[in-house]
């Protein structure tokens, strides 16, 4: 760590690299926050169905159970401060400071810490909105001002932030399992506002926002359809996946909607090739098992599946000889996946880690972390205490370069994970010091701190806090 910081002082190192080199780092040191920010049982023991982090501050949080509530969280307020005099907010203050230079598990930027945990924005109570469990929330993807819930009990509800209320009910006569939102900006005077729906129906259901009705329906699964996402760079693309094992691609724009379907038994060019899109196969499957899972990456090239075979599969999506092709590529034997209800799948930005990491919440109550270009397994995530064993049935991203997620338990927890911190009387950044608490001249260190650096070269490195010298 003092030799990446000589190199970015020098200006050896760009702060970009820096800082991926740092979170890479992060994400070998994930571990469950201490004292944790969130109340315990803060859904009163009903399992959080989902999270979603608006991704325009990275502030606000929602959290829907399956007792139908709904919460808003400010992770950066939302504490009730308690009555103090002069001489207890002082001491309150020198109390804080030394234990900033105690925490080790880096959570002292959040001040309820040290004086309490969050309490919620806002509360939606059960049973008030929706009727039975909330099954999806998601946020508007260009500002906070909105957010949509789905629920068990048929409906999808449209939400304005600031007043706390549905503006807007869509019913669908039928479970809902699973929403996204597309919201692509095509020209200065045309865009899209679609919700696209995974339900108890064997077929995808497109919710148009402008014209608050059913725009469309995209039918091809036999049985109900569980999950859904649209795609990250074309705004009229999207992929589903369905109890009969299918997971297809879909052009909303075309009377023939399915582009292609996805076969694990494909795997190189020369199989792909047989039939060009597997639209003329009686049965394709993307699993043995329902598709439960699905998530792509940022720019639309690699489509991650899991299903109910305990298995999670990669997919090239866009080679220009073949349809989809399963990569093949091995998350390992620790994968559980049985439950036939929507599954966590979260994929980390592209641009904050030199590899990309993904977190499947398996069925044993451990997350697990894997490396998603070739499957390598990273870390298990394990709840402390007796309730170790408990499912996650939701994860949120935190926010960037910080290596922080959040998981909502079948418990009615919501656990914080984060990479672990040096101290911060580790490192010292001045003038003339760079290194520990005592101070160590740089230009003691030059020669010797710039070899040490070739060691961080490698962008899977893991520094040990107690042989920086």
């Amino acid at each position: 760590m003092q030799s990446l910081l000589l190199e970015r002082a020098t200006g050896r190192l760009r702060p970009h690299d820096f800082t991926v080199t740092v979170t890479e780092s992060l994400y070998g040191t994930l571990r469950q926050a201490n004292p944790n920010i969130f109340p315990d049982n803060c859904h009163h023991n009903a399992a959080v169905n989902s999270l979603a982090m608006e991704r325009v501050e990275h502030r606000y949080m929602l959290s829907g159970c399956a007792d139908s509530s709904m919460k808003l969280w400010d992770l950066q307020g939302g504490i009730e401060p308690e009555e103090e005099d002069e001489e207890d907010a002082l001491e309150a203050i020198t109390s804080l400071q030394d234990d900033t230079k105690s925490d080790k598990n880096g959570m002292n930027d959040h001040i309820n810490d040290q004086r309490g945990r969050l309490t919620p924005l806002a509360t939606i109570p059960r049973r008030t909105a929706h009727r039975f469990g909330v099954s999806a929330v998601k946020w508007w993807p260009r500002d906070t001002g909105m957010f949509i819930s789905a629920s068990f009990d048929h409906t999808v509800k449209i939400w304005d932030t600031n007043a706390v209320e549905a503006v807007h009910t869509f019913d669908l006569a039928s479970r809902v399992y699973a929403v996204d939102i597309s919201a692509h900006q095509q020209n200065a005077f045309a865009s899209q506002a679609m919700i696209a729906v995974a339900s108890d129906q064997p077929f995808i259901r497109l919710l148009d926002l402008r014209s608050a009705s059913s725009a469309h329906t995209l039918p091809g699964h036999k049985g109900k359809t569980i999950s859904v996402g649209w795609h990250p760079q074309n705004a009229y693309m999207l992929a589903s996946g369905g109890h009969d094992g299918e997971a297809k691609v879909w052009d909303v724009r075309q009377s023939k909607s399915c582009l292609a379907r996805l076969d694990m038994t494909k795997t190189n060019v020369r199989s792909a090739k047989e039939d060009l899109m597997n639209l003329g196969l009686s049965s394709v499957k993307a699993h043995l098992g329902p598709v439960n899972a699905l998530v792509w990456d940022e720019l639309g090239h690699m489509l991650y599946t899991a299903g109910n075979d305990d298995k999670i599969r990669v997919w090239d999506m866009i080679s220009s000889l073949a349809p989809p092709i399963n990569k093949l590529v091995n998350f390992g034997p620790l994968t559980r996946n049985k439950y036939l209800q929507t599954l966590p799948l979260v994929l980390s930005p592209k641009e904050e880690t030199e590899v990309q990491h993904l977190l499947f919440a398996s069925d044993n109550g451990d997350v697990l972390v894997f490396r998603a270009i070739d499957g390598k397994l990273v870390l298990r995530l394990q709840r402390s205490g007796s309730k170790g064993t408990t499912r996650t049935a939701s994860i949120a991203y935190g926010s960037p370069f910080s290596a922080t997620y959040y998981c909502g338990t079948m418990d009615g927890e919501i656990v914080s994970w984060r990479g672990e911190r040096p101290p911060p009387e580790f490192i010292l950044v001045g003038k003339d010091t760079l290194g520990y608490k005592k101070g160590v001249d740089a230009t003691k260190i030059g020669v010797s701190s710039a070899m040490k650096t070739d060691l961080f070269n490698d962008p899977f490195f893991k520094y040990d806090l107690g042989d920086s010298k």
